[in-house]
């Protein structure tokens, strides 16, 4: 997913136009410009009145509610993993 050059992608977010540069492959970055244009797209459409960066805010905050969930499903597999792989306590035995 990252190399050694930086990249210079131009996205579009709500009509307008955007340099991303980053250690990201493009079309990484595009995946990205486009996932947030779509999330902010979605909130405009509901939300007509809003200026732009009150979307903003909301498309972010709808994001780290995301990335937040995702983070805690994770930790709770891994736990889930590591019981799983811990010697139990008790043991079934049959004769």
């Amino acid at each position: 997913m990252t190399n050694s050059a930086e990249n210079r992608v131009t996205i579009h977010i709500l009509g307008e136009e955007y340099v991303v540069k980053g250690k990201a492959t493009a079309d990484h970055i595009r995946k990205l410009g486009t996932y947030v244009d779509d999330i902010m797209s979605e909130i405009k459409q509901k939300n007509p009145c809003l200026s732009t960066m009150q979307v903003a805010i909301l498309a972010a905050v709808n994001i780290a509610s995301e990335l937040h969930r995702i983070k805690e499903d994770y930790d709770d597999l891994l736990q889930l993993l590591q019981e799983s792989d811990s010697p139990s306590e008790f043991r079934s035995e049959h004769r």
